[in-house]
């Protein structure tokens, strides 16, 4: 796949000169320059553009132009460039020769009249200015727009989140005295000058197009033969690093090192690491549990399928949290089933299938043209309805084992064994997209605002998808803490970009870091499980999700009725019971021990509030 190709001119002159013009060609430059290091993009930029540089840059890329970008001084009738003003007629004529271009952003001075000329030129879609723009908005404007598209927001959204920002921070001010266009505008608007403008017949494609997340190359065939090679256990999980080297090329150097010019692998003990660490903890977890499983035998397979649930699990409620956020937004109906599902019994759970709930979520929002947050799902979806493909197979062989595991014959393990890891392979392939993605957990916000300083957020948060960090802990950097953007505290989130919390999915209450709520600076993951009787029970996901379930360690379920007392003497009781129902050692400490549980403060009543907020909502 041909990388596209981003192309920014600017333009500057010296008799009307604008100050901020230099500020937004490093801007866009920094925010982009990642996805051009992984090969993702390609950045073509001119910093005092003549109308030969474009003519030259236009002519060296045919139709891999996917977007142009021009700043500076303008008119309706004109791009002021470097040597000459640039006639409408001839950039239009220029620009509808990229049969790929997506979009013109011109960002000057009422631009809008160039919109018919581009239009009839046969471009798709453009970005212009009805009126005189200020230069420091143009530069938040263009800046927003480009940073939300290189989270993997469409064109829509990052035009709307763009407008958005500048709506906020220049709601009650009037407008800069330096515009881009040529002369001075003599009244103030408080309109939003920019406008989006799509051709009717592009308008569902070119709206939604992103930019690209994924290489066609992921390892090298060579790196394929060596773990081939290498492992006898876990060797197709391990594979998995094909597929995430294709959202994240990094890894790659992770597997190997140069010595006196030449590239040597590392040890190969260590990919299985990678596999863990470039997933979110939840899934990174029990794939680090398979590590301690090596034999092809009963708790082997136990732990494979224990792998299936918890990445069926996550990816469900990463799509259910998308789906709460949306219904709040645009409003949609709710199928029946979905609240049903959220008061599963404990008994129940290990039979449920989690991807096929996640089908009928997908089909609602589509049907409702909802965005998902994570663009990748798109593809994910149509390889899991594909019968015909592997996804879908390895669904459906690991929903059969799961459903007759008790009953899987001794001589037949080690054979099972193995294809259940195959299957499971495929399954965290088409998931390796996760890779691209930050999950954190955001304890608290405090801000940081002194006298003529950049307003910044000290947040306590860690990294899940323990890319740094292999423990789970809170950043102690304070450049990682402090952050220009902020997002819900009390709250485990997903980003494509943890440097920009506004583009975050809230994935409470359905994944919780425990000790959030306890003020213990260690992280513990927990996952919602099941519903009894009104409260919501959580387990562990440091262990195999049944033994987790069995709650053998007496700690493993924790539930939103539990007080401070019962978490500290390890108890999860239910308040209500008669004390002849309770245990002499859990019920009797020599003390009022009824008042005791009476006066002690539930530790998760947030997230019941919050359960109460989501069936409000989805009803």
């Amino acid at each position: 796949m041909t990388q596209p190709i981003l192309y920014f001119t600017f333009a500057n002159q010296e008799d009307d000169h604008l100050p901020k013009l230099k500020q937004e060609i490093d801007e866009i430059k920094e925010i982009l320059r990642p996805l051009e290091q992984r090969e993702f993009i390609k950045l073509e930029r001119e910093e005092s553009t003549t109308t030969a540089d474009i003519i030259k840059t236009l002519a060296a890329y045919p139709d891999q132009i996917a977007v142009f970008h021009y700043a500076g001084h303008a008119t309706g009738r004109s791009l002021e460039l470097e040597d000459r003003s640039a006639t409408s007629q001839g950039i239009a004529s220029l620009l509808g020769a990229q049969s790929n271009l997506q979009l013109v952003f011109l960002n000057g001075c009422s631009t809008q009249a160039q919109v018919k000329q581009l239009f009839e030129a046969g471009v798709k879609a453009v970005i212009a200015t009805s009126v005189p723009i200020g230069d420091e908005k143009a530069v938040l404007f263009a800046a927003t727009f480009y940073r939300a598209l290189a989270n993997k927001r469409s064109i829509k959204m990052a035009f709307e989140f763009a407008k958005a920002a500048v709506e906020l921070t220049h709601r009650d001010a009037p407008d800069f005295v330096i515009q881009r266009g040529v002369g001075m505008m003599n009244e103030e608007t408080e309109e939003v000058p920019w406008g989006l403008y799509v051709q009717e017949q592009f308008a569902d494609a070119v709206l939604h197009w992103r930019l690209p997340y994924y290489r066609e190359v992921g390892l090298p065939g060579h790196m394929l033969q060596f773990i081939g090679s290498q492992f006898k256990v876990n060797r197709y999980i391990v594979m998995v690093l094909d597929e995430m080297c294709r959202y994240n090329k990094d890894i790659y150097s992770q597997m190997v090192e140069v010595r006196d010019g030449e590239e040597v692998k590392k040890d190969s003990s260590t990919y299985l690491d990678l596999v863990i660490q470039n997933f979110p903890w939840l899934i990174g977890s029990q794939i680090q549990l398979l590590r301690q499983c090596n034999r092809p035998d009963r708790a082997r397979l136990e732990q494979l399928l224990s792998t299936y649930l918890i990445t069926g699990m996550t990816l469900y409620y990463i799509l259910l949290s998308d789906f709460w956020d949306n219904k709040r937004q645009i409003g949609f109906s709710t199928p029946e089933e979905v609240p049903d599902y959220l008061h599963q019994k404990r008994e129940e759970l290990p039979g449920y299938d989690f991807l096929k709930r996640i089908l009928v979520l997908a089909h609602t929002m589509q049907q409702g043209s909802v965005e998902f947050f994570l663009p990748e799902m798109i593809g994910f979806l149509e390889k899991l309805q594909d019968q015909s493909g592997h996804l879908f197979k390895a669904w459906q062989y690991l929903e059969r084992i799961k459903t007759d595991l008790s009953s899987v014959e001794e001589d037949k393990l080690e054979k099972i064994c193995l294809t259940a890891e195959q299957a499971l392979a495929v399954l965290l392939k088409e998931a390796a997209f996760l890779a691209d993605y930050r999950m954190l957990t955001v304890r608290n916000i405090s801000v940081d605002n002194p006298r003529y300083s950049k307003v910044l957020y000290d947040m306590g948060l860690g990294n899940l998808n323990a890319l740094v960090n292999t423990s789970l802990s809170l950043y102690e950097d304070a450049e990682k803490r402090r952050k220009e953007s902020y997002s819900n505290c009390k709250s485990v989130i997903l980003t494509p970009d943890e440097n920009d919390l506004r583009h975050a999915l809230n994935l409470s209450p359905f994944v919780i870091d425990k000790n959030t709520f306890l003020n213990n600076e260690h992280i513990d993951l927990f996952l919602y499980a099941y519903e009894t009787e009104g409260k919501y029970h959580y387990l562990a996901v440091k262990h195999s999700f049944y033994l987790a379930l069995a709650n053998e360690k007496g700690t493993d379920i924790i539930d939103t009725d539990m007080t401070l007392e019962d978490f500290n003497e390890g108890r999860n009781i239910n308040k209500n019971a008669k004390i002849d129902d309770l245990s002499f050692g859990d019920a009797f400490d020599f003390g009022d021990s009824a008042t005791a549980t009476q006066e002690s403060p539930k530790v998760f009543d947030l997230l019941e509030s919050q359960f109460e907020q989501l069936f409000t909502d989805l009803n």
